[in-house]
């Protein structure tokens, strides 16, 4: 049986799935930033459509109607881990039970804010006139500064209880001060302010050989303070 083709992930999917579950990766429970967040399926979704799917669904006390590609099945999670798990099937263990259940009681809210994500016209619209002004070079710094209050003031909005008021992680002990279209501002677990690219595919330069994914105020890395020599 042939594979089934990669589901790709809509910002407005991968946004809802990352703020209804407290914006950390599901498997390191370690936080993780929107913009590296990935979408994974706690059953795999090389198993859909397969003979052996059913058989799995039933050792988690899943109906056959239960769909692998849905809000039950999607949790956040970082790169490593997402690359580390990759279609592996996990044993249905208490802890696997209790990840698919959080996902199960958390569907409804992760379509409510898909939904309302796709839905605000003003906030679309102005993002994609902002994105082309950027693109072109042509975005006064007043108004992306303005664009970063108004992500920060809608997002807010949409956060879990417990995430309300706290400020956005880039990851353990990394603090997102600020960010535009291209660039993280991070604070670090020394207090310095430093600065990452966005992007999926960094010069591994950018993380520090000692703690890894990192913000730099010049060689200095902002999480543990080392400064790597450039030579």
């Amino acid at each position: 049986m042939s594979q089934p083709a990669k589901r790709n992930f809509t910002d407005a999917e991968r946004y809802a799935v990352w703020t209804v579950h407290s914006e950390r990766c599901w498997l390191c429970e370690e936080p993780v930033s929107y913009n590296t967040c990935e979408v994974d399926h706690i059953i795999p979704e090389s198993l859909e459509g397969s003979d052996a799917l059913q058989a799995i669904l039933e050792g988690f006390g899943l109906g056959e109607n239960f769909a692998v590609n849905s809000w039950a099945n999607w949790m956040p999670a970082c790169r490593r881990c997402n690359g580390s798990k990759g279609n592996r099937v996990f044993k249905a263990t208490p802890v696997i039970q209790l990840r698919l259940e959080r996902a199960a009681e958390k569907a409804v809210r992760a379509a409510e804010v898909h939904e309302r994500y796709l839905t605000d016209r003003a906030i679309g619209i102005a993002t994609a006139r902002i994105t082309e002004a950027s693109v072109s070079g042509k975005l006064p710094d007043k108004y992306r500064r303005k664009l970063e209050q108004l992500f920060y003031r809608h997002h807010e909005e949409n956060r879990e209880p417990e995430q309300k008021g706290r400020p956005l992680e880039f990851g353990p002990g990394m603090t997102i001060v600020s960010e535009d279209d291209l660039r993280y501002m991070i604070r670090g677990r020394t207090g310095i302010v430093g600065m990452r690219p966005k992007g999926d595919r960094l010069d591994p330069s950018w993380d520090c050989p000692y703690c890894g994914p990192t913000s730099w105020n010049g060689t200095r890395c902002t999480n543990c303070g080392q400064m790597i020599d450039p030579d």
